[in-house]
């Protein structure tokens, strides 16, 4: 009981510093708009870095940007990143889409545009075995039970019960699971953050990005009780709102630019 008072504490804060950045984006928008880019080479540089793949700002920044590419040996990089790109507009509007719904449709969408383009991935294709090299240390299920415990989480989230949660919670609690599950050979970290994300986008609140710097927290809270992950969760949003209001308070002492609508 008092570690849900403990984070409706929390939540109330984060509420206050979401309401405050929102405010600025109405009146500060052209600073806002370039955090919101920067935000998301940041987000698409730290989600690779959990996967243990060390991507450089120019390299995200040239694939987003469509730019022609002379080294063809980057071309698979390239794309990745395009599709990431790609899945986590997708999944923004999905969340701000009234009429979407968390179920096995946007899984599988997820994985799809993420493996748009690439050799050697099955689109929605669940895995067959126990990888034995891999990137995350904790339990993973069983093959067989892949589709039923994923079925079984889906419908979960159609609950009174978890509809009533914060979406912090269910965020937490929903990417805890899927990544117990494990469903897919290739991206199922990526899926289940951006899947996490969807929870949290569509309550209104900016997306959880966690730094590489907590790559190791991140594995262990995937392994210890839900609570450690939601813990994360909460200071992976809260720097993200301080990062993006510093971010526009050093964008409008510029004398030389006004934002003011």
């Amino acid at each position: 009981m008092m570690e849900e008072l403990d984070f409706r504490s929390r939540y109330m804060e984060l509420d206050d510093k979401t309401d405050e950045l929102k405010d600025f984006v109405t009146h500060y928008r052209e600073p806002c708009q370039e955090f919101e880019e920067r935000f998301e080479i940041s987000w698409i540089y730290h989600e690779n870095a959990l996967e243990g793949v060390v991507l450089t700002y120019h390299e995200i920044k040239a694939a987003i940007d469509r730019k022609i590419i002379s080294d063809v040996n980057l071309i698979p990089t390239y794309q990745e990143i395009k599709n990431h790109k790609d899945a986590i507009d997708f999944i923004k509007k999905a969340a701000v889409n009234k009429r979407s719904r968390m179920n096995l449709s946007l899984v599988k969408s997820v994985h799809q545009i993420l493996a748009n383009e690439l050799e050697g991935v099955e689109i929605g294709r669940y895995r067959k075995e126990i990888p034995l090299h891999r990137t995350y240390f904790h339990e993973i299920s069983q093959p067989s039970r892949i589709s039923y415990r994923l079925n079984k989480l889906l419908q979960t989230v159609t609950t009174a019960e978890f509809k009533r949660w914060h979406p912090v919670k269910q965020a937490a609690a929903f990417h805890h699971e899927f990544m117990s599950i494990f469903p897919f050979p290739e991206n199922s970290g990526k899926v289940g953050r951006l899947l996490m994300n969807y929870f949290l986008i569509r309550g209104g609140y900016i997306p959880a990005v966690v730094h590489s710097i907590d790559r190791q927290r991140y594995y262990e809270s995937l392994r210890s009780p839900v609570v450690q992950l939601r813990e994360l969760l909460v200071e992976a949003m809260e720097n993200s709102i301080e990062s993006g209001m510093r971010y526009v308070h050093e964008m409008v002492r510029q004398p030389t630019q006004v934002y003011v609508n």
